[in-house]
């Protein structure tokens, strides 16, 4: 076999060449290079060349500023001897070790033609300039066939393309399934884009994405048809394509079920599990499409946590085959349904104008090479190969994720918006939609939407909100989800039957007593939870105003400063707390200040009224006592210390009557 170098044509070590065995050679800036390349548009690690079979590959490593053959950048090419690379500014040649430096453009350069020249000279120059070029094209042919002759056959075959592969029945079509150029595809859908190559599985072209560089890169990426493909519900479709892995890189296919025109929120994204398929290999994933669903997505996403990760994509294919069942379930008791494929699920409700109560469920329970995926909100429960298994009954799913402990649920933003959290102790009470809290029920939406998630034993739960949507994490693998409460709505509807009643018989306290208990205990109906609330509140606004009437008469007492109008706030208010009770009072605190101020009032008064009289009985007692009268002084002096509780001053008496 022949051994080949690299061989430097520019700058102060033109001519320098480096063996090529069998090894892989690293050609980059930083030192710790095979080739290293002292110029400042070539990459710390800017490419690499490796031995496959009896073929030299050159890939781009994620270069910042590209490797190019002929002007076109590249991304991964079968070297040819002779072949001339740029590698930033600067320009490397492959070729036979001990053959001659040929000249750049060889014997066979095929020169520019001006075909704005030719078009003027009119149509027998076009003619002759078309027979030229056919001419040369013949001419190239035969010298590749004599040059693969010369090099022993094999290794000339070996260079030549395959034929483009050709699957029957594939709904791409070939011009997009061959994936020789990027017409049909959107190789930058997100993270690090995709890029065409020359190394391909068939064909000439296949794409690669390879980690960039830099400590921000995207550690992922993901190529999606440009245009989605028209399905039918309840279809089974097989995802296929032909995947090569690279370093640490990781990939799995997904297919994306919509309805065609709705920019509600339901996608099902689903696919396969990620895998590391070291040389080209065919993957698989067998979707079925659900039910309100009329259009698929193509996906290929790569997991590209190392500097050396790449993932090539080839050949790809859409079939109308498999076995596989979309999953729809009905919970009698709300008409809600389950609907999903694979591993993606969500529920419709009833509701035209809110279609979803779940969007999707997901997990963050990931590996790190999945970590950027997650932050970028693209992991859906099929990268792991976790395929949650539902349980239905008249009124509930139940979901069992096995192989995840936690969970992601996604609602429609607005299903946060009354969020009510049971922990530990019976009851319900309301919390902050981004919070973290621990609950065993969790009751969101409203009315159509409404649902509630019941856990086995009170879990941990984080909230947020963003795009639309709410993302509540649960540390459980295991959920209930309720959507029917026909029991619930009974004992509801009593309770409010009741709270009406007592409203009416004038016991408002009785009637917030039961309201309360309404809330706290079966809180799952919309309509009578609000029906609960608006009652509640036109009670709490008649006590309202009513305190706000005392206050006002406090006010007012205090003007003309009578002990009768502060008697008669004090009794107010110990009326109003007696009617509602003290734990009904919206604002207690208020309340009792207004009370303690008439109450102190009236103390003052009572305190000033006993210094008169204390003051009248004793000039009365001296009186007596001046008049020789001291058996009335007594009297008076003994009056005094039974009804206004001490002695009258300046009147002691001796015992027996006599004064001192």
């Amino acid at each position: 076999m022949a051994t080949y170098v690299l061989e430097i044509l520019d700058g102060d070590r033109a001519g320098e060449t480096l063996p090529v065995g069998d090894r892989t050679l690293r050609i980059g800036r930083k030192p710790g290079n095979d080739l290293v390349l002292a110029d400042e548009k070539t990459s710390g690690v800017h490419a690499e060349v490796v031995l496959e079979g009896d073929r030299h590959v050159l890939r781009d490593l994620g270069s910042t500023n590209g490797t190019f053959l002929d002007g076109k950048r590249v991304t991964e090419i079968v070297l040819t001897p002779g072949d001339v690379v740029t590698v930033g500014r600067l320009r490397v040649r492959f070729r036979e070790e001990g053959a001659a430096a040929a000249a750049d453009a060889g014997d066979l350069a095929v020169h520019k033609l001006d075909a704005s020249r030719l078009q003027r000279r009119g149509g027998s120059i076009t003619l002759l300039a078309g027979l030229v070029v056919a001419g040369l094209g013949v001419g190239g042919y035969l010298w590749w066939q004599g040059r693969g002759a010369g090099e022993g056959g094999e290794a000339g075959r070996a260079h030549a393309p395959k034929a483009p592969l050709a699957i029957p029945g594939n709904r791409l079509a070939a011009a997009i399934a061959n994936c020789d150029s990027e017409e049909g595809w959107n190789p930058r859908a997100a993270g690090a884009p995709f890029q065409p190559t020359t190394s391909a599985h068939t064909g000439t072209g296949a794409f690669e994405a390879s980690r960039p560089e830099g400590a921000d890169a995207a550690d992922f990426a993901v190529l999606r048809l440009a245009e989605p493909v028209s399905v039918l519900a309840g279809r089974t479709f097989t995802l296929a394509a032909h995947l090569r892995c690279r370093g640490e890189a990781k990939v799995a296919l997904r297919a994306v079920c919509f309805p065609n025109g709705d920019a509600g929120p339901l996608r099902y994204r689903t696919g396969s599990a990620f895998a590391v398929p070291a040389a080209w290999e065919r993957v698989e994933a067998v979707v079925s499409v659900p039910t309100g669903c009329d259009r698929m997505q193509f996906e290929v996403v790569a997991l590209l946590p190392g500097a050396d990760a790449a993932v090539a994509v080839d050949d790809v294919a859409i079939l109308e085959a498999g076995a596989s069942t979309a999953i729809e379930h009905k919970a009698t008791e709300s008409s809600q349904t389950l609907v999903g494929t694979g591993s993606a699920l969500a529920i419709r409700s009833t509701d035209p104008e809110n279609p979803a109560t779940l969007v999707a469920l997901s997990t963050d329970s990931v590996p790190p090479a999945m970590a950027g995926l997650q932050r970028a909100g693209l992991c859906v429960l099929s990268d792991l190969g976790v395929r949650p298994e539902v349980t239905a009954t008249e009124r509930s799913f139940v979901v069992d994720t096995k192989g995840v402990d936690a969970l992601i649920f996604v609602f429609p933003a607005e299903s946060a918006g009354g969020l009510l959290v049971e922990g530990a102790e019976p009851g319900f009470g309301s919390a902050p939609a981004e919070s973290e809290f621990t609950g065993k029920r969790l009751v969101l939406g409203d009315r159509a939407t409404r649902a509630m998630l019941q856990f086995d034993a009170p879990v941990v739960c984080k909230g947020q909100l963003g795009g639309g949507l709410y993302r509540l994490r649960v540390q459980s693998a295991r959920t209930e989800i309720v959507l029917g409460f026909r029991s619930e709505r009974l004992e509801a509807s009593e309770l409010l039957r009741q709270a009406k009643t007592r409203l009416q018989e004038g016991r408002p306290g009785q009637a917030l007593d039961l309201l309360r208990e309404l809330v706290r205990k079966v809180p799952m109906d919309s309509e009578f939870l609000a029906q609960a609330q608006t009652m509640r509140a036109e009670v709490l606004a008649t006590q309202g105003e009513r305190l706000r009437q005392l206050d006002q008469a406090l006010d007012e007492a205090a003007f003309f400063d009578t002990r009768g109008a502060f008697e008669r706030v004090a009794q107010g208010v110990t009326d109003v707390i007696a009617l509602y009770g003290e734990n009904n009072l919206e604002d207690a605190a208020s309340a009792n200040a207004l009370r303690e101020r008439a109450m102190k009032r009236l103390a003052e008064m009572d305190s000033a009224n006993v210094d008169a009289q204390r003051k009248r009985l004793d000039a009365l007692a001296k009186a007596f006592q001046g008049s020789g009268q001291a058996g009335l002084a007594q009297l008076v002096n003994s009056y005094a210390e039974r009804h206004l509780g001490s002695g009258l001053q300046g009147s002691e008496t001796a015992p027996g009557g006599s004064r001192k």
